[in-house]
């Protein structure tokens, strides 16, 4: 049966999943430091008065790094479950019966003091009211079919959704909004939806179209495997005797508040001005580039089998951006690097299933960090600046908007000799863009498809008026 409570858990002492090395003097004082104006405009929005970033990731790590001693062999699980809080995403998690997914799911909850957790087990039965509420009898009377969503999947922080694929496709579809547009929609009932991170488990996965959709909402998925090695099994043992399976209810130290998780997850989703994070348009390049080589190394891999060729959506090639703005975060950095595309694997392969998965994605990591390198990592970042410029220049002709003054503005127009942003044309980006000479056909590629869009736009200008989007 479904039910929505506060979310407790056991405590216990273990060891940091995320490796960084924090200090006083990373990133986050620099920025608090800049921010201590700003405290009546942050109030306005969501983040709680008075947050140290640093401070806020150090009790995250320490809360859920001791999970480690009372989940055997659940390290990267955890390390997943870190990554799937900080992006405001959902977590898949299958297995053969009897691996502690639910009690994984109810201690991972359980360290986040002030949570509502809606927790259900699905089944061939399962209503759609069950997760969303039944209909208001008063409304019906008055012609209006609206559900009361007080007490279920809509109103809660957190979800666990027990054995999903139980659940007929018509079930399964209704979750789409919820676990990825936060939006409960029926008829003319339209609501926001608070979940902040979803986990579900399951015993076996089932292929269909409605199914596929459903596995795209989450961003993260672990597989766990059997682990019969006798150390293994004597460490189970171990922690089994001190609860007997009962997640038992987390000390206040060993919990770290709701709004705490939010305030990180609100940076790392871009959504506090106050803390930009910086990402240089070459990483984003070269996380694409990863993505597609994996891909190709994965389909090579299951070649002549009778699997299906590996598909990342869109979706998830957009939201691996927030999970290098995560990793970043928990490193104490306000920038993204390089270091952090490692840090994929978590998104883009399913942690703990096929080992081709895995090796795959390291191959694909290796090539594409020594293959595009130096000035080819330049070129990247001044193809990306040239771009804007471009479409800069293209929003001063068709809406009279000015071209912001940038460093690169200011070198476009001393390489060129002019003397103000009004003077720079099509014409001299296509000339900038000549000069660049990078080695890699991706990079190459780049540099086409932004010369295309440069001649696609001065076409248009061109046209005047006989252009619809002039």
């Amino acid at each position: 049966m479904a039910s929505v409570s506060d979310s407790h858990t056991t405590d216990s002492d273990g060891l940091d999943p995320v490796d960084s090395n924090l200090s006083r003097s990373s990133d986050w004082e620099d920025v608090a430091a800049s921010s201590l104006g700003h405290r009546s405009a942050r109030s306005a929005r969501r983040e709680p008065l008075g947050l140290d970033p640093h401070q806020v990731v150090h009790n995250l790590k320490r809360v859920f790094s001791s999970l480690e001693r009372e989940l055997v062999g659940f390290e990267e699980l955890l390390i997943q479950s870190v990554y799937a809080l900080l992006t405001r995403e959902n977590l898949l998690v299958f297995s053969p019966a009897g691996t502690a997914k639910t009690l994984c799911a109810s201690l991972i909850f359980g360290r986040i003091r002030g949570a509502r957790v809606f927790d259900t087990q699905m089944s061939k039965g399962t209503l759609a009211d069950e997760l969303f509420g039944s209909v208001d009898t008063e409304q019906l009377k008055k012609g209006r079919i609206l559900h009361n969503t007080t007490g279920t999947l809509v109103d809660a922080d957190f979800a666990f959704i027990d054995e999903l694929f139980d659940a007929n496709d018509m079930v399964l579809r209704a979750l789409l909004g919820i676990f990825n547009e936060r939006v409960f929609k029926k008829g003319t009932q339209l609501e926001q939806a608070r979940l902040h991170t979803g986990i579900a488990a399951a015993n076996y996965l089932r292929a269909t179209d409605v199914t596929e959709a459903v596995l795209d909402r989450f961003l993260f998925r672990s597989y766990i495997s059997p682990d019969y090695n006798p150390f293994t099994l004597l460490a189970i043992d171990q922690v089994f005797a001190r609860h007997y399976g009962r997640a038992r209810a987390a000390a206040l130290d060993d919990q770290i508040p709701l709004e705490h998780v939010g305030f990180l997850a609100d940076i790392v989703r871009g959504q506090l001005p106050d803390y930009p994070i910086a990402v240089p348009p070459h990483v984003m390049f070269l996380k694409n580039i990863l993505m597609n080589r994996y891909r190709e190394l994965v389909d090579q891999a299951q070649e002549g089998t009778r699997k299906r060729a590996l598909y990342i959506s869109p979706r998830t090639y957009a939201k691996s951006r927030i999970v290098l703005n995560a990793s970043a975060v928990l490193r104490g950095r306000m920038a993204v690097t390089t270091e952090d595309l490692s840090q994929l694997r978590y998104a883009i392969t399913t942690i703990g299933g096929q080992p081709e998965q895995a090796e795959c994605f390291d191959k694909a990591l290796k090539e594409t960090l020594l293959k595009i390198r130096g000035d080819d990592l330049e070129a990247i970042d001044q193809l990306a600046e040239t771009h804007e410029l471009t479409e800069q220049i293209m929003a001063r002709v068709r809406d009279g908007e000015s071209v912001p003054c940038t460093r690169f503005l200011q070198r476009i127009l001393k390489l060129f000799g002019l003397v103000s942003e009004g003077d720079v044309t099509f014409d001299h980006v296509r000339r900038f863009v000549d000069k660049l000479q990078p080695r890699d056909d991706r990079v190459k590629a780049l540099k086409l498809g932004l010369e295309q869009r440069i001649q696609q736009l001065t076409r248009r200008v061109d046209l005047g008026k006989s252009s619809v989007l002039s």
